[in-house]
């Protein structure tokens, strides 16, 4: 059990991250005293005095003792512990919030400025509220408070003073003159905003505020401020650089370590060598500068922009850099004048915002300096001719959980390192896209979470990130969004935050739906790497990275955009079932590239006439290539009740989700109740007919699958390769139930029909199953022409229960090896596709292998398992007497039963008998 104490805010207790219901003020004051010992004994004495101060009553301890029972049973008995003389709290190192600060302060003690105001932020966020609410107003907590609410204001000003000192006083400024304003005779804070003023241009503005600050405490107390004033004055009217730590010539290595992109500092190496302009592109967060940074070897000249917010302070800051003082003839010719020919790299840092300026001041210095070399980081390029385009993208998984891992070990002495801790950091590092910022915030998370909670809480959206206070773009995963937000044209943010509701991505023909025009708006998404293009994929496809999307959507007032994004997919999805009449080889990837979007829309739609619609035409798509997650939503389709077209269309959608699913009595009530609506011709009819065949065929129905058969050949929506798959289903159930001579003599019998696709998988696998038991040499062959066709026009579905024939031939030939490979490929992709029934097919089949190889037990085993599991389709024919023979008295495997199968393959690996 996880207790955490809570002294800064209100008083509190939580347990597994859920805060404890105190019954009253005693428990709390109890609480409060006891964690404020910081692990030492409390007298009893002391503690009566906290609760009832001046007037205990006469049986005060014993009250005190039922008051510890109580706080007992919400932190446990190992908790509140009884000591000679009084009680002890015994909690984990970090468990109470007072002691994560001081940890966190140390932690800033050894930092750069730009990481300890980082780390100064983290601890800030800590703070619920004012400190002991709900005891403070007790005179035995005023000391606590008051020293408390000081070290807050101190740990406050400190954050403030890091950021200045590391060049970012104008995101500070707001801030640091509202902590001056709220403590005006407070002289550190008045120090900082002289500071943070001077640093952003505003001297004059400076030397007042030390006036001002000045002439008050000599008018209020009579006395005149620290020397520290008047010394800061002095360095202000003398421009001492060191007050302008935004420009400087080159930046301190980090403590931290640096993880991956080797591959991307060789590409920029190289390109510093060859290049005369070299510009590192991403989205905020990415580690453009750190990247930078890390390879840069000292000597370069180094101008920050990021707290420039003029385009004459490009000139200005680089003029600054080279110790220029003034500049007659104008700032960017003094610079041509002092770098001359001159061997030189300049690095401009955070250029985004003021491109137009750093465009103009580059093109000029490398047309007249003609050594001088320049390296930008910008969410967008240059535009500079010959300018080299470097795009950095999210890490990869290796190096953003081992990057995660380091932060949060930092932070947490006892943080896991073992594989699960991994798996869970994996999952947290794909909720925030891999972005070397967001993975180090969420790792300084970490210590207050937890890896399982902090997982779900990213789950629910990015705001678990953001520091208390916002506004700290350096520092808010949402904050450096909205710097390059803001820094859009209108008509393309608002294309950005419509974008937002698309899930997985989107092509082209997404963009009409969204704007007019769209096609320019998109290029400046892609150039201010916002949307992330993905060129090698074809067609080309676009992102927002999520932390994009949590922002986009954010801004998103009206259900303007989610309706769009509905009419796509009505529209993508109807013309995808079109073209699947012809069996097209590219519906099956156009369906797999669409489903987050697909499965976005059916629920957005809800219980619409559209959202029935779509999910009826998603069944259709879905069926021969069917994915779990768009499965179970089409499952909770099902109406309650079948009266109108849009019942019809529900009921077949969830019926198709329920035969996926091997539920088969519940898919056969609900395609019933479809196809007693939908009339003939109806464009869905065909397509419920053949999902109701092949869900009868598991059952064992044979005479409804041959009913059904021939039902389809009158039914005018039924397209040629749904006739042929239903007449193939026919014969099927007479080769399971034992007489394939039958199903041949069917198949002649339809012969014309049959020839109707040519290029359809379903027919070579009927014959294979037709041939399995008297030519299994021929059977296999066709069940390799099934792969084939099916696996050309992207039929999954066909193409695994292909894949379950080819292993039951080779099972049956005694090739062994060739058996096992087949079964564990068959396993891997029928389970990915989510088919219940099929798999437990494979494993019946799997069964055979292992008996056959002399793993009885373990046959044994998986029958059980599949006679025990009521999703296991009826078993038919000679199947039935072979698996007889491989039951004995076993138990179904504790563990998952394919997981056992692909375990005992595994090890029977050259144990079995040589093949026959």
């Amino acid at each position: 059990m996880g207790v955490e104490v809570g002294l800064l805010g209100p008083v509190e207790l939580r347990v597994d991250g859920r805060v404890a219901g105190l019954s009253g003020a005693p428990q709390r004051v109890l609480l409060a005293r006891l964690a404020l010992a910081g692990g030492r004994v409390v007298p009893v004495g002391e503690l009566i005095e906290a609760l009832w101060e001046e007037a205990p009553p006469g049986n005060a301890v014993g009250n005190l003792h039922s008051y510890v029972s109580r706080l007992r049973r919400h932190a446990g008995g190992d908790a509140v512990r009884r000591e000679p003389g009084g009680y002890r709290l015994v909690l984990p190192d970090g468990a109470i919030d007072v002691s994560r600060v001081e940890r966190l302060v140390a932690v800033a003690g050894g930092q750069g400025d730009e990481q300890a105001a980082e780390t100064l932020a983290e601890a800030l966020g800590v703070w619920r509220g004012d400190p002991l609410s709900g005891v403070a107003e007790r005179l035995t907590f005023a000391p606590e408070v008051a020293r408390l609410a000081e070290w807050r204001r101190h740990l406050r000003e400190e954050w403030l003073a890091r950021r200045v000192a590391a060049g970012r006083g104008a995101e500070a400024l707001p801030e640091i003159e509202a902590c001056a304003t709220a403590e005006p005779m407070r002289e550190r804070p008045h120090l900082l905003w002289m500071r943070a003023l001077h640093q952003t241009g505003r001297t004059a503005e400076a030397l007042a505020v030390a006036k001002s600050f000045r002439e008050r405490i000599a008018d209020e107390h009579g006395i005149d401020p620290s020397p520290a004033l008047d010394e800061l004055q002095q360095r202000i009217l003398g421009e001492d650089p060191a007050l302008r730590p935004s420009v400087r010539a080159a930046r301190p290595a980090r403590p931290d370590r640096f993880f991956g992109r080797r591959d991307e500092m060789a590409v920029l190496r190289k390109a510093l060598q060859e290049s005369r302009v070299t510009t590192l592109v991403g989205p905020g967060g990415v580690g453009k500068t750190r990247l930078m940074t890390e390879a840069l070897a000292g000597d370069e000249l180094l101008v920050e922009l990021a707290e420039r917010s003029v385009p004459a302070d490009v000139a200005a800051a680089v003029a600054g850099a080279l110790g220029l003082r003034a500049a007659p003839r104008g700032a960017v010719a003094a610079i041509a004048e002092r770098l001359g020919g001159s061997a030189a790299l300049l690095v401009l840092d955070n250029c985004e915002h003021l491109l137009e300026a750093v465009r103009d001041l580059v093109g000029e210095i490398v047309r007249r300096c003609p050594r001088v070399r320049v390296l930008a980081t910008s969410r967008q390029r240059l535009g500079v001719a010959g300018e080299r385009v470097l795009r950095l993208g999210p890490l990869p998984e290796q190096d953003r959980v081992a990057l995660f891992c380091d932060r949060a070990a930092l932070l947490r002495a006892g943080f896991p390192a073992d594989a699960r801790s991994r798996e869970l950091a994996a999952e947290v590092c794909r909720l925030v896209d891999g972005l070397p910022l967001a993975v180090e915030l969420a790792a300084r998370r970490e210590a207050v979470f937890g890896l399982a909670h902090l997982r779900d809480r990213l789950g629910e959206g990015l705001q678990v990130l953001d520091p208390a206070r916002g506004g700290d773009r350096a520092t808010a995963v949402s904050a450096t969004v909205e710097w390059s937000y803001r820094l859009l044209d209108p008509a393309a943010q608002r294309l950005l935050d419509r974008l937002a509701v698309c899930r997985g991505g989107f092509g082209l023909d997404a963009l009409p739906y969204f704007a007019d025009d769209a096609e320019p708006l998109l290029a400046e998404l892609v150039d201010a790497s916002l949307v992330v293009c993905d060129l090698e994929a074809e067609p080309p496809r676009y992102r927002l990275l999520d932390t994009v999307r949590h922002v986009g959507l954010a801004h998103l007032r009206s259900d303007d955009a989610r309706d769009a994004h509905a009419r796509w997919m009505l529209d993508f999805v109807t013309d995808l079932v079109r073209r699947q009449r012809r069996r097209n080889p590219h519906t099956t990837p156009a369906l797999r590239r669409e489903l987050g979007n697909l499965q976005e829309a059916i629920a957005w739609l809800g219980d619409r006439d559209e959202g029935a619609r779509l999910a009826a035409w998603a069944a259709v798509a879905g069926s021969d290539a069917p994915d779990p997650g768009l499965t179970a939503q089409l499952v909770r389709c099902a109406p309650s009740s079948v009266m109108s077209e849009s019942d019809a269309l529900r009921a077949f959608a969830a019926g198709t989700g329920e035969w996926l699913n091997s539920n088969l009595g519940e898919a056969e009530r609900l395609l019933a109740a479809a196809l007693a609506v939908l009339p003939p011709g109806h464009p869905v009819r065909g397509p419920a007919i053949l999902i109701r065949i092949s869900n009868s065929m598991f059952a064992g129905r044979a005479d409804d699958v041959r009913a059904d058969a021939l039902l389809l050949l009158d039914e005018p929506s039924a397209t040629g390769w749904v006739r042929v798959t239903g007449l193939c289903c026919a014969a099927l159930m007479d080769a399971y139930n034992g007489d394939p001579a039958a199903g041949m003599d069917w198949l002649k019998t339809y012969e014309k029909e049959l020839t109707a696709d040519k290029g359809d998988g379903f027919e070579p696998f009927t014959r294979g199953e037709l041939l399995a038991a008297s030519d299994p040499v021929a059977a296999l062959e066709c069940y390799e022409e099934s792969l084939r066709r099916t696996t050309r026009a992207g039929l999954n579905y066909t193409a695994n229960i292909a894949r379950i024939g080819r292993a039951a031939v080779l099972i049956r030939l005694g090739r062994h090896k060739e058996a096992a490979e087949a079964c564990r490929e068959a396993i891997a992709a029928v389970r990915a596709a989510g088919m219940t029934a099929q798999l437990w097919t494979l494993l019946r089949l799997t069964a055979e292998l292992l008996a056959d190889r002399g793993d009885h037990a373990a046959a044994a085993a998986i029958v059980a398992a599949a006679d025990a599991d009521p999703y296991a389709p009826a078993v038919m024919g000679p199947d039935r007497d072979r698996l007889e023979r491989l039951r004995a008295a076993a138990t179904p495997p504790e563990t998952d039963a394919a997981e056992f199968a692909l375990a005992r393959l595994q090890q029977a690996a050259g144990k079995g008998r040589t093949a026959r």
